[in-house]
């Protein structure tokens, strides 16, 4: 059972008859999955990685034996230390069940290629790239119309009339018909002056892009405040209702309890494509996780 399909975008066809050919074809599909900057340098110091990518790492294997543990395990030790960029292999034949099982531990994505270029996914992780869109456009939310094309005026009316505003108090100063004096009126009239156009500058600079502005004092402290579009309430309430992968968690879990400080983790849920909210969740439940072992 293959199980392999060329889908809408997915790389052409090349018949594979060598294992220089095999890297170049798995570093093709992992531009595809979104690791634009895989590159395979067959021939080339690799110390057990055959394609690189700054948030992946990818080995190829051209022979006709099962791939054991031990050959992930090498794998998993030819990783920089610290790293924490996404391990694919790849094999043109198949895996033992003890591999699939580390690979499961280790958050490796397992494929299988044939020799027309096609890739099957073996187990969730490899599942999981698989089916990542190629195009880098965001699907649009449901109910959700384009924008209409604006005008130059009507997109930065706001600025152009902003600026002025926040440049109008210091053009005054010197104004006999404005500052009479005496000296403390003609300084609280300049303070009221700058007040008044810096309120306004800044409010409508906060609101160019059409969004509502709350303005909250706290004694000498305004703070401003903008909603978010209702798309991305309707996304955060989403996040925060949905369970956390489990296999993100576990991943995220060992590596906390191999060293891997809380930022690190972060840093590869990011690149991963893991959203801010979502990682904040992963990574408490991966704490939870590692205090329970």
């Amino acid at each position: 059972m293959s199980g392999a399909v060329h889908e809408a975008g997915a790389p052409r066809p090349m018949q594979i008859s060598s294992w220089q050919q095999a890297e170049h074809n798995a570093a093709r599909w992992m531009r595809h999955w979104g690791y634009t900057d895989a590159t395979a340098r067959p021939g080339g110091p690799d110390a057990g990685i055959d394609i690189r990518a700054r948030a992946a790492l990818g080995q190829v294997k051209y022979q006709a034996s099962q791939v054991g543990r031990p050959e992930l395990q090498r794998f998993v030790g030819a990783r920089p230390k610290g790293s924490t960029a996404q391990l694919i292999f790849f094999t043109g034949s198949d895996y033992t069940p003890t591999a699939v099982a580390y690979a499961q531990e280790w958050d490796i994505a397992l494929f299988r290629y044939r020799l027309d270029g096609t890739m099957t996914p073996v187990n969730d992780t490899a599942r999981r790239i698989h089916r990542r869109p190629a195009s880098p456009t965001a699907p649009q939310a449901p109910g959700r119309t384009p924008a209409p094309n604006r005008s130059f005026w009507q997109r930065n009316w706001r600025v152009l009339v902003a600026v002025p505003l926040l440049m109008a108090p210091l053009g005054s100063i010197g104004d006999e018909t404005t500052y009479t004096g005496p000296l403390p009126l003609d300084v609280l009239k300049f303070i009221g002056i700058l007040t008044a156009c810096w309120l306004v500058g800044a409010y409508l600079l906060a609101t160019r892009d059409g969004r509502r502005v709350h303005v909250r004092s706290h004694g000498l402290r305004v703070r401003i405040s903008r909603d978010s579009a209702p798309s991305d309430r309707t996304s955060t309430f989403s996040t925060l209702t949905a369970p956390p992968p489990q296999a993100l968690v576990t991943e995220a879990a060992r590596l906390l309890s191999t060293g891997q400080r809380q930022h690190q983790v972060d840093r590869m849920l990011r690149e991963r494509g893991v959203g801010f909210l979502e990682r904040g969740r992963i990574l408490t439940e991966a704490k939870k996780l590692k205090g329970r072992h």
